[in-house]
This record gives C-alpha cells, structure tokens and sequence, in this order.
C-alpha cells in the first residue's frame, strides 16, 4: 500500500479516463446540438425563403391581375362605346340561335335579360321570320358572320326596320358555342327607299304618260297641219305648254298643282291679253296628269282665241273660272266681243284633246261650244291628287 502521501496512480489514471471519456461525450452532444441547430437555423431560412419566395408570386400575380383587369375594363368600355357609336342594340344568343340569352334594346326593341326561346316571334314579324331563320341557317352552316336587314317589331308597338350582323364564337375545337350580335335602326332609311321608289315608279309612269302624250301631239298635229313649217311651229308651241306644265310639278315634287297656278303657267305665251283675261276661281289641288292636261286644253283655247276668236282683235275679252259643286269641279272658258263664230265642219285635233283627252284625266266630260257671241267651254269632273 502506497503511503499516504504517494498517489495512486492507477486511480489518477482511471479518474483520466472517466473524465476524457465524458469530454468526449459532451464534445459529441454540443456537436450534434451544434448541427440541430444549423438544421433548424437553415430550415427556417429555407421556410422563410420559400414564404417569402410564395408571398412575392401572389403579389406579382395580384399585380398582374388587376393590371389585366383593368386593360380588360378599358378594352370593354372601347367595345361597348364602339357598339353604341354604331348601333342601338346589342344581343347574345346560343349556338343554334334557339335561345336569346340576352339583348339591350336601346329603346329601339324590347329589352331581354334572361333566356328566351320565343324571341323569333316576340321580335320578328311573320313575314319576315322565315327570311331570318334562312339567313341563321346559312350562317351556322358556313361558321360564317350573320348579316342581314329584316323587319323588328319596335318597343313601341310599331313595325320598324333593323340591319343586325352577328359573329360566332368558337370553342378549342372549332365548334360554335355562341354569338355576339349588334343591330342598328335602319326605319328611316328604308322608309326613304321604299318612298323613293314609289317616287320612282310614279315617274315612269308618269314619263311614259307623257311620252305617249307628246307622240299623240306630234301625229296628230303633223296629219292636220298643211305645210312641214305649221306643223313645226303648232308642235313647237304645244310641247312649250307641256313643258310649262312639266315645270309646276316638278316644283310640287310631281304631286299636285294649284289650279291657279295652272292657268297663269298656260297663259303665259299671252301676256299682252292679260288686260283682257280675267281668271277667278277658289284654291284647288289637281293631280299630275290633271294639270297637264288642264294646261294643254287652256294652250289649245288661247292659241284659238289669239287666231281667229276674242283675242284675234282689240276689243274681245276671255273670262276663266271654276267652282267645286258637291265635289264636282265646274271650269268654264267663255270668249265674248270676238269676231263672229262659225262652227267649223270637221273637228281638230285641238278639239278632241280638250274635249276628250283632257275630259277622261277627270273622268268627267268636256265640251266646246261655238256660241255666234264666243266660244264657250265646259269641263266638268272631280279633280283627285296624284
């Protein structure tokens, strides 16, 4: 036994050991603590990061977002006020345009808000509904645009006129899955039409009328006349009256005449008579061939007159008037103080125009009286417009 005050060196050498050992240990924990700890320390760095990564993509996308939510607000206020610039009504419908889904009428035709299978016959009228169901049916079948004009019936109850066009929309195989339609008020436009073309009708009626008038004028004037020169100068003189004629209505828009402007118009190749002409008579409307033929008859009477009756010499005198009686127009022409009058023995074709051509514009009668004291005529008949 070692004494007391030598140690033992084997128990130093196992206290070493026990101590290095639990160094080790602890070396060991710290290290591995050390590492849990850059483990946490790293994964809430990548949690974080990743957060934060997460949290800047929403944002990016928020941002983006609106911004494309604005350009598309932008882009549909451009196509709405484009739409309206052009057109009043606006529609949507399906594939098959067998249901409306929505329509704004602008006051122009029934508004639609919700789907609805019966609008051919709540917005087309029948004459019209097949013209529109062919029209859909070319254009489904071509994926081509819808365009067509038809009659609408109007929100306010009456029957108007629309031009619509209608493009489809496709899906990502090329299928139609719906259309977008815009139509516009064409009711004055085609009112216009239709009036020009009654316009244009009654003219080429009204010309061939004339024409055939003025082909009578010149057979009949040349087969009567004795010389080429008479002839010339009694054609020249009778189309001078249709012309003067020609020119009132065509400032009445070839409706109707005034009868008093009829006569003045007729007389005027005689205005050194004026002071012995008298015309009297109330306002009165004659229609077109009326007045033509009221100013060739009143040629005819003051061309007659200026040759051989009251206006041959200094002291006759020609008295016009007219009076409705019932709806009958009563018009006289009545020579008086003229040289001597003698029936002659064959009519011309001045008296047969007066009496009989002119006659049958007012489906009436005509007649020429060769009176010993002047020359008197008589026309009776109703005087319609147009």
């Amino acid at each position: 036994m070692p004494p007391p005050d030598q140690p033992d060196r084997n128990g130093d050498a196992l206290s070493d050991t026990r101590y290095d050992d639990e160094s080790a240990v602890l070396r060991a924990e710290n290290a591995a603590l050390k590492a849990e700890l850059a483990a946490l320390r790293t994964a809430r760095d990548t949690t974080e990061a990743n957060a934060a990564r997460e949290k800047a993509i929403r944002n990016a996308v928020a941002r983006e977002t609106k911004l494309r939510e604005r350009e598309r607000a932008v882009l549909v206020a451009q196509l709405d006020a484009l739409i309206r610039s052009s057109s009043e009504v606006r529609y949507q419908i399906n594939a098959d345009w067998s249901e409306l889904a929505e329509l704004a009428g602008g006051g122009f035709i029934p508004d639609t808000s919700a789907g609805n299978t019966n609008w051919l016959e709540e917005y087309i009228p029948e004459d019209h509904r097949a013209l529109v169901r062919a029209e859909i049916r070319r254009a489904i079948g071509a994926k081509d645009t819808y365009n067509i004009e038809h009659k609408v019936n109007r929100v306010d109850g009456t029957v108007g006129w629309a031009l619509s066009r209608a493009v489809p929309l496709f899906d990502e195989y090329g299928d139609i899955t719906s259309w977008m339609g815009a139509a516009s008020d064409i009711t004055d436009r085609k009112r216009s039409e239709e009036l020009q073309q009654i316009l244009n009708d009654e003219l080429t009626h009204r010309m061939k009328n004339t024409f055939s008038m003025v082909q009578a004028i010149a057979t009949q004037t040349l087969r009567q006349s004795s010389t080429l020169e008479e002839g010339r100068a009694a054609i020249s003189a009778r189309l001078s009256a249709l012309a003067r004629a020609q020119d009132i209505l065509t400032g009445a828009n070839f409706a109707v005449a005034d009868i008093r402007v009829v006569v003045d118009a007729a007389l005027t190749p005689h205005q050194d008579a004026e002071d012995r002409i008298t015309v009297d008579g109330p306002p009165l409307e004659l229609g077109s061939q009326q007045a033509l033929g009221l100013s060739l008859a009143i040629h005819e009477l003051a061309t007659n007159a200026a040759k051989y009756g009251a206006l041959s010499n200094s002291n006759g005198t020609v008295s016009i008037s007219w009076h409705l009686d019932d709806g009958t127009l009563a018009f006289d022409w009545i020579e008086a103080a003229g040289p001597p009058v003698i029936e002659p023995a064959t009519r011309g074709f001045g008296s047969r125009l007066i009496e009989d051509i002119v006659a049958s514009y007012f489906d009436g009668a005509a007649h020429l009286a060769f009176r010993p004291s002047g020359l008197w005529f008589r026309l009776a008949g109703t005087p319609r417009s147009g």
